[in-house]
């Protein structure tokens, strides 16, 4: 197959997601990427620039935004990257430096830490209905993320799919009714803009269910 070539920025709505296995003591250096993107750490521990992976954390990254080294320590360290477009690769600074020219106000990165989840022995306990927790807070353009602790039985209503350029839904203790389907720990759904929102149920022993959302590229 030969290989794909370059789209415009924003590139097409087209989800694409992918787990990262990264080694213990293996650093990856600074770079960039064209594609909006959401990284979901789930296991191990490392350091993301000066700060720590520490337990569940979420990095979003603008295309174009440079972000520092993510570096594993002896534990080695796993994570989701999820896009909602397709990128080229990675873009290793200093080399790629000219790209950015003329991107600057662009730029947008950070990490959020998840708070404790429903199972985990710091987790709440008896989660009634459903309990709401911003992990990134939500921008005028839609840009953010929201964590869902529901108990058995209760409905999660996320935000409109029209607000952003796409959601990543993403299970990340118990099991839930996604839409028609049973999903379990680890399970992903994309929503497009035009899409309907999503019906999510939490299962017997309770949920909880992340929500990612793409800002608008207007």
């Amino acid at each position: 197959m030969p290989a794909r070539q370059p789209e415009a920025f924003p590139p097409p709505l087209e989800p694409i997601a992918f787990l990262v296995e990264q080694a213990a003591d293996m650093s990856i250096p600074g770079h960039y990427h064209q594609a909006d993107q959401f990284q979901v750490f789930i296991s191990g521990e490392g350091k993301f620039g000066i700060k720590p992976i520490e337990g569940l954390t979420v990095h979003y990254a603008m295309g174009f935004t440079p972000y520092a080294p993510i570096h594993a320590h002896s534990t080695g360290i796993e994570y989701y990257t999820l896009r909602n477009g397709w990128d080229p690769g990675a873009r290793w600074m200093p080399d790629y430096k000219e790209g950015l020219k003329g991107r600057t106000k662009d730029y947008r990165h950070g990490l959020g830490l998840v708070p404790p989840l429903m199972g985990d022995a710091e987790g709440p306990k008896a989660v009634v209905g459903v309990l709401e927790q911003n992990v990134v807070p939500f921008e005028a353009d839609g840009l953010g993320a929201t964590l869902y602790q529901a108990a058995a039985g209760a409905r999660i209503k996320g935000p409109a799919p029209t607000e952003g350029r796409g959601q990543y839904w993403m299970v990340l203790r118990g099991q839930c009714q996604l839409n028609a389907n049973a999903a379990k720990e680890r399970d992903l759904l994309f929503v497009a803009p035009d899409d309907d929102a999503p019906e999510i149920t939490a299962g017997a022993q309770g949920a909880s269910i992340l929500v990612m959302q793409f800002p608008r590229r207007d």
